[in-house]
């Protein structure tokens, strides 16, 4: 981390609120793409909020062209980040189990056509017959299980790992200073621009503002006197000892059942445990909290909640389901992030409301960031991934749809 300016130094092209991995990664591509001078604080230390608490998850989220196009940027950028940084990847796989009710083999999704060819492909997957599914992943219980494809690619990542290579690279560009435990606490506009940050250490004059907050999004833009359509919802994440029972590793599966009507994902930890996360994709009555007062701790009965479901499906005799942790995710009421301009103030951006899908889909997320920020387009290039010439057009995920009724919907091909 840099030192602190004196007072005739606190200026800066862009400024950005929030130190998470969107925030740390838009800091990294604008900061590449442009001889800017870029500021970033975060109130505590970076991946200290959403991002740390999050399972790290390189997955599949094919939910429509936006969101399949972001995660095949964000794929792109942990393969390179691999290669040329010596980054930390686990691709032990996500794991789709077929029971009765489902139809296998399955019909292969339109993105499956489209990109599933190839090795290193993120859709490359294996169809598995039961003998050879309990065969390799012995704990899940033969009970109506038809088969199942294994997508051997896909894993996770440590997310402190990650923000802090970002750091690192986009300090090193010489435009970015990051400070950690500098919140800030005020916004001063004139007129339809946002001119000062007063933060805990001193005021800072700004050109322009990316407010990447997460769950906080909406308090930083009402800082500005400003409203947000942005939800914080409480997560919880629940762990069980599977290495009791030997279990050395385990992909991204889920059970055919809800807890507490809540989706649940389960993957495998360094070390032999399982994580059990909650989810969904949209704003959801009952979870909503103030992320700055939220309890960090499962509810008492949530470990019994899930161990209860997935016994009904898997065989895990010895392994012991314990308390972890909650963390707060931002939401959108239609489930897509909001990347845009402030509805009112010129020089003010919003990039938030990941919906529980910014650690796959940050790359893709920062890069339209850029383009919106430093070029005013609302398109990135796609070709990179697409493998020929082809736009993601992102003006769909501006701030004001919410009020004008504009409501995205996912597209489930």
């Amino acid at each position: 981390m840099t030192s602190y300016p004196t007072n005739t130094q606190r200026t800066a092209d862009i400024a950005i609120i929030g130190g998470g991995i969107i925030g740390m990664s838009c800091a990294y591509e604008l900061a590449r793409q442009s001889n800017l001078r870029i500021v970033l604080f975060d109130k505590q230390n970076p991946a200290s909020g959403t991002t740390g608490g999050t399972g790290g998850l390189i997955c599949l989220h094919d939910m429509g062209e936006i969101y399949a196009s972001l995660t095949l940027k964000g794929y792109a950028r942990i393969q390179e980040l691999r290669r040329d940084h010596n980054f930390g990847y686990t691709p032990w796989g996500a794991l789709s189990v077929f029971y009765t009710a489902s139809r296998f083999p399955p019909a292969p999704t339109a993105y499956e056509k489209r990109f599933g060819h190839g090795e290193k492909s993120i859709y490359q997957h294996e169809l598995l017959e039961t003998s050879e599914l309990l065969r390799r992943y012995p704990w899940i219980k033969p009970e109506g299980v038809q088969g199942g494809a294994i997508y051997p690619n896909q894993g996770f990542i440590d997310p402190y790992e990650l923000v802090e290579l970002y750091e690192r690279l986009a300090i090193e560009t010489g435009r970015v200073q990051v400070h950690h435990n500098t919140p800030v606490l005020q916004i001063r506009n004139e007129g339809d621009q946002i001119k000062t940050l007063v933060t805990r250490r001193g005021a800072w004059q700004v050109g322009k503002v990316l407010n990447a907050g997460g769950p906080w999004g909406a308090k930083i833009a009402a800082l500005a006197g400003s409203e947000l359509a942005l939800t914080p919802q409480r997560i919880q994440v629940c762990v069980a000892t599977a290495f009791d029972d030997g279990l050395e590793s385990a992909p991204l599966t889920s059970v055919p059942a809800s807890v507490n009507d809540e989706g649940v994902w389960c993957r495998g930890e360094l070390g032999g445990t399982l994580l059990f996360g909650q989810h969904h994709h949209t704003t959801k009555e009952g979870y909503t909290v103030d992320p700055d007062y939220v309890n960090r701790v499962n509810d008492p009965d949530y470990p019994q909640a899930v161990e209860a479901v997935h016994r009904r499906f898997w065989h895990l005799p010895k392994s012991v389901f314990l308390n972890g942790w909650c963390c707060v995710y931002g939401t959108t009421e239609d489930g897509f992030p909001i990347i845009s301009r402030d509805t009112h103030l010129q020089n003010f951006y919003h990039t938030v409301g990941m919906n529980g899908h910014g650690m796959t889909c940050h790359a893709g997320v920062a890069q339209a960031t850029a383009a919106l920020m430093l070029h005013d387009r609302t398109t990135i290039d796609m070709s990179d991934v697409m493998g020929k010439p082809a736009e993601l057009d992102f003006s769909v995920l501006n701030a004001g749809r919410f009020v004008e009724g504009k409501l995205l919907n996912f597209e489930l091909l």
